[in-house]
């Protein structure tokens, strides 16, 4: 419903067809600078990113200010690596992330912040993902989540069981939460 809802709506950009993954949305530029002005994003050190197109922005600003950007692994699920180091520029592709990056722990790491892409949320900060991959369901990290998400994505009440609860979704117009 959702991903038809941003496609016939022309709210959906790359890569389109919205259908199957985490979209990336008309305004999520400015979903993501709205996160980036709170406290939230410039103390954290070490951000957990998912690898959709719609936290790009996010990853490349983490990199550039400095912090540590971990990422899952894209050919091995519940693998991580950091890109610590790296450029924004060396990560046009998520897929060349796997020979530029080094293995990176999850459990020996303190992250401070997780970001994720979303399908569906509420206003009551249930999330709802593409139903498969990152962030897997039995992932649990002891830090705040956020995402970022079209007005077309957000519900009242999510018409479905939420899957997790985030602590932040940023929107081209509001914060909701945090």
């Amino acid at each position: 419903m959702v991903w038809t809802a941003l496609a016939q709506n022309r709210a959906a950009i790359y890569p389109n067809p919205p259908h199957g993954h985490h979209p990336n949305f008309v305004g999520a530029t400015r979903a993501a600078e709205r996160l980036m002005g709170l406290k939230l994003w410039q103390l954290a050190t070490v951000v957990l990113a998912g690898p959709d197109q719609v936290l790009k922005p996010l990853r490349e600003a983490a990199l550039k200010s400095g912090k540590i950007v971990i990422m899952p692994h894209p050919d091995k699920a519940g693998k991580y690596l950091s890109l610590e180091g790296l450029r924004p520029d060396q990560l046009k592709r998520v897929r060349e992330i796997a020979q530029l990056a080094r293995p990176a722990e999850l459990g020996s790491t303190a992250i401070d912040l997780v970001l994720t892409g979303s399908v569906a949320v509420d206003e009551q900060r249930g999330w709802i993902g593409k139903g498969y991959g990152f962030p897997y369901q039995d992932l649990h990290v002891a830090a705040p989540w956020a995402t970022l998400a079209h007005t077309l994505m957000i519900f009242d009440d999510l018409p479905c069981e939420l899957e997790r609860k985030v602590d932040l979704i940023a929107t081209p117009h509001q914060i909701i939460g945090v």
